[in-house]
C-alpha cells in the first residue's frame, strides 16, 4: 500500500480515488448490515440477547447451541479483522497525523467482543458488555472509514 501516499502520483490517478472511495463505501455498508444481521439473528437489546442466548422457559426458546456461538465467533473474528485491517491500512497512509489510539482501540473492542460473547453462557453480565462492545467497534470502524472519505474527497 506504499502507492496510497498523499503526493502528486496520487492526485493524479482519479480511478485510484474512485477505487479506494468505492472500497470505503462497501465496507461501511459491509458495518451497516453486520449490525442488523446481529440484531435479527441474536439481537442488540439486553432481553432479545438474553433471550437467544440464555433462552427462555416462559416463551420456549432454546438456548444458543456452544458449537453455533463458535461457529459465529469464528465467523465474525475473521470479517472484524479483515475490516479493520482494510481500514486501518488506508487510514494510516492516507493521514500525515498518527491514529494509533482509534485503530488500537478499533481492534481491542473487536477482539473483546468475542471474548465477551463466548463468556456471556456461562456469565450473564457479559452479554449487556457484548452488546456494547459491539456497538462500540462498529462506531469506531464507522468513524474510521468517514475519515477515509474525509481525507479523500478534502
Amino acid at each position: 500500500m506504499k502507492f496510497l501516499k498523499k503526493n502528486k502520483e496520487f492526485d493524479k490517478n482519479p480511478l485510484l480515488k474512485k477505487l479506494i472511495l468505492f472500497l470505503v463505501f462497501t465496507l461501511l455498508l459491509f458495518l451497516g448490515l453486520d449490525v442488523l444481521l446481529h440484531h435479527h439473528q441474536i439481537g442488540l437489546t439486553l432481553a432479545t440477547a438474553t433471550d437467544t442466548i440464555l433462552g427462555n422457559e416462559e416463551e420456549f426458546l432454546d438456548p444458543i447451541l456452544f458449537d453455533s456461538l463458535l461457529e459465529r465467533v469464528h465467523a465474525d473474528i475473521l470479517s472484524a479483522m479483515i475490516v479493520l485491517m482494510l481500514l486501518a491500512t488506508i487510514l494510516i497512509r492516507l493521514s500525515s497525523q498518527s491514529k494509533q489510539r482509534l485503530v488500537h482501540l478499533s481492534f481491542l473492542t473487536a477482539i473483546f467482543t468475542q471474548v465477551a460473547l463466548l463468556l456471556a453462557p456461562s456469565i450473564p453480565l457479559f452479554i449487556v458488555l457484548w452488546i456494547t462492545l459491539f456497538l462500540l467497534w462498529h462506531f469506531i470502524a464507522f468513524v474510521m472509514g468517514l475519515r477515509i472519505i474525509w481525507e479523500l474527497l478534502r
